[in-house]
């Protein structure tokens, strides 16, 4: 079960599992931003603009998006990614002179809601969260189920905020192990489990590779449209090594396999935490927590550790869903907690063999990270059945649907 594979083990709730799965077509898996507001100013700099997706992840429309207009992508920004299985209410911010109109773009599945002017360039992350509107596919009437295992949600004070399957990869869910061997600097081994991880893969110009390492050979066998595994391989026949083979993909897919990790050993955490005190909210002391708001987003700028001199207080504001403790998304910089989460955080690192310095990535500077932190557990806004097995949610920014649904199917998604 995949479940294992990404760290995750355990649920909140004790309801019984929806016979059901998630059935991943646009028409069933509905997102829309909620955005920050962003003030509208006839003169601004910025162009917003409100589009609907179909079928379109986010980067690859950002692309075809700069293509249409004859910009650089680098002049076009946006609040938060989507995965390319189902239809999407986003907002892309453009770099756009006053005199130059967006026109009717002639792009694929792609709808224009709305576009204004703003002085306020949109950065990822400008947005409060996403509402989800899912059908659950089943033959039966699974009303009751789902209104049991939410009320026991709420009950709980929230469910675990898992990084979701999406984040280790929708095909084959192994980034996070390419993560770790770049930390570790096993370049070849890195490289060669992007292009062929037996796990997953059944193509036989992927397996050859794979046995003999002949890259020459696989060029010429590749697929035309395996962009990103041919740029590999163009790099080591250029360049005679593996070493920094990821340098000829832009930052944000290098840094994807370093963040996959870094998700993975918080899922591992959680999950020990969930097993050691069944609680989705108590504070432990030596805990890092965070303010939160109506979303459950934290606020960064507020860090509280708990110690006996406040544990009392801290544990009374996070049953009234005002705080969170947090754990660490292990990084170069990152301050682990103290206490019992300090120990859990130690055991599971030890048992990865890492530390903190490994993410520095001396040998590639660019794809270090410092670190961050995560809240533990989340509830979701505004649940609603809206029909047999379809539900309305919204959840704050980074939170993944998919670690709600599990608590309500209690097996494979999909």
């Amino acid at each position: 079960m995949i479940d294992s594979i990404i760290g995750i083990e355990g649920y909140s709730t004790r309801t019984p599992g929806i016979p059901g799965k998630i059935k991943y077509d646009p028409e069933s898996f509905i997102v829309n931003e909620i955005p920050v507001e962003i003030p509208e100013n006839t003169h601004g700099k910025y162009t917003i603009l409100k589009v609907r997706l179909r079928n379109w992840d986010t980067n690859k429309f950002l692309m075809r998006l700069a293509d249409q207009l004859h910009i650089s992508n680098k002049r076009i920004t946006y609040a938060g990614t989507k995965d390319k299985i189902g239809i999407t209410t986003q907002y892309f911010c453009i770099n756009l002179p006053e005199s130059m109109e967006i026109g009717n773009l002639n792009i694929g599945d792609a709808e224009i809601i709305s576009t204004f002017r703003t002085g306020k360039m949109i950065k990822l992350g400008d947005l409060l969260g996403n509402e989800f509107i899912i059908d659950i596919q089943s033959d039966d009437d699974n009303t009751v189920r789902i209104g049991d295992t939410i009320d026991e949600i709420f009950k709980n004070l929230g469910f675990p905020n898992f990084y979701g399957y999406q984040r280790f990869g929708s095909i084959r869910a192994n980034t996070h192990k390419i993560g770790k061997l770049l930390i570790q600097n096993k370049y070849e081994e890195a490289v060669k489990m992007y292009i062929y991880d037996p796990e997953f893969d059944r193509e036989d110009y992927r397996k050859t590779f794979g046995e003999t390492g002949d890259a020459r050979k696989a060029m010429k066998e590749f697929p035309e449209y395996l962009t990103f595994e041919r740029s590999l391989l163009g790099y080591i026949i250029r360049e005679n090594t593996y070493k920094d083979a990821f340098s000829v993909f832009p930052r944000y897919l290098s840094m994807f396999f370093i963040h996959a990790y870094q998700s993975y050993i918080f899922n591992r955490i959680l999950s020990e935490r969930m097993k050691l005190t069944g609680s989705m909210y108590k504070v432990l002391g030596g805990d890092i927590l965070y303010p939160v708001d109506r979303y459950f987003n934290p606020d960064r700028n507020q860090m509280i550790r708990a110690s006996s001199y406040n544990i009392e207080k801290l544990n009374r504001l996070s049953m009234e869903n005002r705080i969170r403790p947090a754990i660490p998304l292990i990084g170069y910089d990152t301050e682990l907690s103290s206490g019992l989460e300090g120990d859990i955080e130690k055991k599971i690192m030890e048992d990865e063999e890492i530390n903190k310095k490994d993410f520095n990535l001396s040998s590639d500077r660019r794809m270090g990270s410092s670190g961050d932190y995560r809240i533990i557990s989340v509830l979701p806004v505004d649940f609603k059945i809206i029909g047999k097995n379809k539900i309305k949610f919204s959840l704050g920014k980074g939170v993944y649907a998919t670690s709600l649904l599990r608590e309500f199917i209690k097996g494979n998604l999909n």
